[in-house]
């Protein structure tokens, strides 16, 4: 094994990610990052269960090497996500690393597949999240942003393979999708328009858009009851287990998490679609229980 990784000499500092100057590049230019991201070695399957295990156990160090081996799997994400951004490279690799050291505290090597598999998700995750929440005036969520990524990618595909374009709605057909909920989702990224601004009515009288958008039926009652039904679902799916809350979260599409099949959560922890409903079923069971309880105890 390299020395690098049997020595795992202590960093100057206490808390190997607190130069993140250092670290992410940030006072460097997007180049420089790269020549030294690309400059770290990657890790065998022997060396990353090494280092991983010594992670788990809280080793500071083991967690640097872990993160900066797998600097480069950052920008190959981010290489394609920037297609799909209005935010700079740099920003994107800024967020991807973030996504990386929650990954690196997270992940558990016992379980048997590569950190990079497993990485890979909360990278992704942590860079549409920033896309949804900085490109536009309005929050957009990250589901529909992945979904418009596919858009994209298949609409290229067809035009490429037909020799002509295709209207939204043959790729809508082709993506298993309603054309109506793919013009909804493009709506989206539509100009914005000025609550404060004005438009001329039919009867020739000038309305207000802050008059038009109102929503007469929606009370600050039912906006308050919504938002603590939301902080008491979180309140229960907290007391599950790490893995069994972040499978419901993505099956049920809470929080900033989208709605998303077995089989493509068992490929994001790199197991099977049969493993990934066993999980949610017994998460279900626990959640169950514990609303009994509450409601017996009431």
């Amino acid at each position: 094994m390299k020395d690098q990784f049997i020595k795992m000499k202590k960093a100057g500092t206490t808390n190997p990610f607190s130069e993140k100057a250092v670290l992410f590049g940030v006072s460097e230019d997007l180049s420089a990052y790269t020549r030294k991201a690309n400059s770290f070695d990657s890790l065998s399957a022997e060396e990353e269960k090494e280092i991983a295990l010594r992670a788990k156990k809280g080793d500071k160090e083991a967690k640097k090497i872990l993160v900066q081996s797998n600097l480069k799997l950052v920008l190959t994400v981010a290489r394609k996500a920037i297609h799909v951004s209005k935010l700079p490279m740099i920003d994107l690799i800024q967020e991807g690393n973030l996504g990386l050291m929650v990954a690196v505290e997270k992940f558990n090597p016992e379980l048997g597949y590569r950190f990079s598999t497993y990485a890979t998700w909360w990278i992704k995750q942590a860079m549409f999240k920033a896309i949804s929440e900085q490109s536009y005036c309005m929050k957009i969520p990250v589901y529909i942003q992945e979904t418009l990524s596919k858009f994209s990618k298949v609409k290229a595909e067809m035009e490429k393979a037909y020799n002509c374009q295709v209207t939204n709605k043959d790729v809508a057909e082709k993506m298993n999708i309603e054309p109506d909920k793919i013009d909804t989702y493009l709506s989206a990224y539509t100009t914005t328009v000025s609550i404060e601004g004005s438009f001329d009515a039919n009867n020739g009288s000038e309305l207000s858009v802050a008059d038009v958008v109102a929503d007469e039926k929606t009370t600050v009652e039912e906006n308050i009851e919504y938002e603590e039904l939301k902080k008491e679902i979180s309140s229960i799916v907290s007391t599950l287990k790490e893995r069994e809350q972040a499978v419901i979260k993505m099956r049920f599409g809470l929080e900033n998490f989208a709605k998303t099949t077995l089989e493509e959560i068992g490929k994001s922890f790199g197991v099977t679609k049969e493993c990934i409903r066993q999980t949610e079923m017994r998460a279900l069971n626990k959640l169950k229980n514990s609303l009994a309880l509450a409601c017996y105890a009431n």
